[in-house]
């Protein structure tokens, strides 16, 4: 059974990725899962690493079920077919999905799209009504088994765009707030989790050909040989994943567009989910820690920081050690930066004596360095440049949200125009 929703964005939104939808019932029920369980713990060793690439797989744990928290769509493969899309390469893939470049065989022009595929996992969870992905995607326009997200084929994402320059950056960053502006008001969600990994290149038309010529001279990859088990009707195939990079498609950077990808940790604007925010560490609003009631004025925080690191190759308020994150710290870098958080905001602050009681007072630690400073140090803008650039960032990074401009604010920036 297949189940379609076609979106059709409006023109405004064109930075949104428009997706349909459908579901696959396969490997659903119990005893299914159960076979499958007992034919992988009967496979050699030897031979099992050897088909995933090692003893530990370094791709998606494919052997690990609905029961274990995952259970990925296992008949995925190269010239294999899911309904009218026939798999051409693995683009990557996550905790809760798989996402594949495919050729859509129903349509009358040669198109390529790419097939986000949910684990059982995932899926059940969108069934439950626990996870808001299903929803985002059907506000774009107006369980057992998988659901799978079909959205317009895209190249890399702007975690693997280096030195873009400024004006390039800038006409990303204004992009950016185009999609939130539409999220926000005509969605009704907040995203939550903007960063580098969730920004997608658009791929320009002639874009068929354009990916036709790239993957005839580079081939999809897999790990060993096929493994057949009993309670598939396909060998289990382990691929490499293969993002489409953006200079070999593309070459200029004259035109270059992007797309807000990844709406699995959005949440309502009207009724936002607090409890269970994961942001990057890197990137974390200050609402989050002292436990301020956070709106959508946190995606806005985000578009700095995505600035900031197009613009420098560093995070702004990072820390060395990354594995011994501290809280309190990213604080301070905040407060060194930005300058001390309004009595407003801390006034409504759950947790303020726990995180922010040494930022109250006096700190010797302390190494104020303001946005000017910071960007003249780094070297990467004309020095004419950094006063407009420095202005910016601080509007995003606004310490009181809500005074924090909306996106639709942002977007009337005269840095951005």
């Amino acid at each position: 059974m297949h189940v379609f929703l076609k979106l059709h964005t409006p023109r405004r939104a064109l930075s949104i990725s428009r997706p349909r939808l459908f579901r696959r019932p396969l490997q659903s029920m119990p005893e299914k899962r159960s076979s499958f369980q007992q034919d992988v713990k009967a496979i050699d060793p030897k031979v099992l690493a050897a088909a995933m690439g090692g003893d530990v797989p370094p791709e998606e744990p494919l052997l690990s079920t609905f029961e274990e928290g995952f259970g990925y769509f296992t008949c995925a493969a190269v010239e294999r077919s899911l309904g009218q899309y026939q798999f051409v390469r693995k683009l990557g893939w996550a905790a809760n999905s798989s996402v594949w470049l495919a050729l859509d065989t129903s349509a009358d022009t040669r198109t390529f799209v790419a097939l986000k595929i949910l684990t059982s996992q995932a899926t059940a969870q969108v069934v439950r009504g626990l996870s808001p992905e299903y929803e985002v995607f059907r506000k774009i326009d107006a369980a057992d088994g998988h659901i799978c997200f079909v959205t317009e084929a895209l190249s890399s994402s702007l975690a693997d765009f280096r030195e873009p320059g400024l004006p390039i950056a800038k006409r990303i960053t204004k992009q950016v707030p185009l999609a939130l502006d539409y999220l926000h008001r005509e969605c009704g969600y907040i995203h939550t989790d903007l960063k580098p990994d969730n920004v997608l290149l658009s791929i320009p038309e002639p874009r068929a050909s354009r990916i036709s010529e790239y993957i005839k001279s580079d081939s999809a990859l897999i790990y060993g040989p096929p493994l057949n088990l009993k309670s598939l009707d396909l060998p289990l195939v382990f691929s490499r994943p293969q993002p489409l990079p953006y200079f070999s498609l593309c070459g200029s950077l004259e035109n270059i567009s992007v797309r807000l990808m990844d709406y699995s940790e959005a949440t309502p604007v009207d009724a936002p989910v607090r409890e269970h925010l994961r942001q990057p560490s890197m990137i974390c609003v200050p609402e989050v820690t002292p436990r301020y009631p956070w709106t959508s004025a946190i995606d806005i925080w985000t578009v700095g920081c995505l600035l900031f690191e197009l613009l420098t190759n560093w995070h702004l308020l990072g820390q060395d050690d990354a594995h011994n994150y501290s809280h309190e710290l990213h604080l301070q870098h905040m407060v060194e930066c930005l300058g001390p958080f309004p009595l407003e905001f801390l006034k409504h602050c759950e947790d303020r004596e726990k995180y922010l009681s040494t930022l109250l007072h006096t700190n010797s630690d302390f190494a104020p360095s303001s946005l000017e400073d910071i960007l003249r140090g780094l070297n990467v803008v004309d020095e004419s440049e950094i006063p407009g650039i420095a202005t910016f960032l601080r509007r995003c990074l606004t310490l009181g949200p809500k005074v924090r401009p909306s996106a639709q604010e942002l977007l009337k920036d005269g840095w951005l125009l």
